[in-house]
């Protein structure tokens, strides 16, 4: 088993709906920071009451600590890894909200639990974070999107010191998935790392709170958005045998379990939300 040396961490999960509605949507990754590898990706946005019911998620592997920068109740949840997409859960709407993206393996170490017990969940961070009102306070009296990302590396520093870290094994077999985009057989992972396919699917879940073949499944999906939004429709539909896909059919279907539409569709909608004007008759710039 031999470790995959990359510069930057090999996967960006996308959330299309937020990078295209949102017109204050912004991200920052962390590739280039000694405290967290390529780890954790920060976003952040304002959430109004013409989105508050209009925001999905789609599956990325990620688990998301979720904060609503309320000045006088800040307050945040973890979400967990999802297997479906879904409706988004915002605490209020007229709210600045900070996301601190954990990615494949990373969030064991900061929440010191098994992320499989997260997955499919959205959970109240007091009751298991035991800095959480200190985090919140800290993150939520920033006004900006910087200030926000240097208040938790602030924090993070105070309370961990190291720089996150995630199991060998952990690391090869995520890296592995994704570097293959998601097309992978469990029982060649298992000759691969010498382990037990038992053994590798246990660690696995703890660590990433998916399995391999769900979260190769998820980086293959992710992988076609981002085909889908840079490539013709077309040109997409000739790769799904590449992708990992049996045919047309489960193409569709894969897509639609993930995203709620179809690919036709889902490039409808993103070609719509392109168009969208904000309160003022401008264009959204993103």
């Amino acid at each position: 088993m031999r470790p995959i040396n990359r510069r930057k961490y090999p996967y960006h999960p996308h959330q299309p709906i937020f990078e295209n509605v949102l017109d204050t949507y912004a991200e920052y990754r962390t590739d280039a920071s000694p405290l967290f590898q390529g780890g954790v990706i920060f976003y952040g946005f304002y959430m109004n009451d013409f989105n508050f019911n209009r925001i999905f998620v789609v599956p990325d592997g990620c688990l998301h600590l979720v904060v609503c920068c309320h000045k006088e109740h800040p307050s945040a949840n973890i979400c967990g890894s999802i297997f479906k997409g879904r409706q988004g859960v915002f605490v209020r709407s007229d709210c600045e909200y900070f996301v601190i993206c954990f990615m494949p393996g990373y969030a064991e170490f900061f929440l010191k639990y098994p992320i499989g017990e997260f997955s499919e969940m959205e959970i109240p961070i007091q009751e298991v974070f035991p800095h959480a009102a200190e985090l919140l306070e800290r993150v939520a009296e920033q006004t900006s999107f910087a200030g926000r990302i240097r208040a938790f590396e602030a924090f993070y520093l105070k309370h961990f010191r190291d720089g996150l870290e995630v199991p060998l094994l952990v690391k090869y077999l995520t890296e592995k998935i994704i570097t293959l985009r998601g097309a992978l057989n469990v029982k060649e992972l298992a000759q691969d790392t010498g382990y037990s396919s038992r053994y590798m699917l246990k660690t696995f879940e703890k660590f990433v709170g998916v399995s391999p073949k769900l979260l190769g499944r998820i980086v293959r999906f992710q992988n076609v958005i981002y085909s889908l939004e840079h490539k013709h429709y077309d040109e997409t539909l000739d790769r799904i045998f590449e992708m990992g896909y049996f045919d047309q059919n489960h193409f569709i279907k894969e897509f639609k379990e993930f995203s709620f539409v179809t690919p036709k569709k889902y490039i409808q909608q993103i070609d719509s939300a392109h168009m969208l004007m904000n309160g003022n008759g401008t264009p959204i710039v993103r």
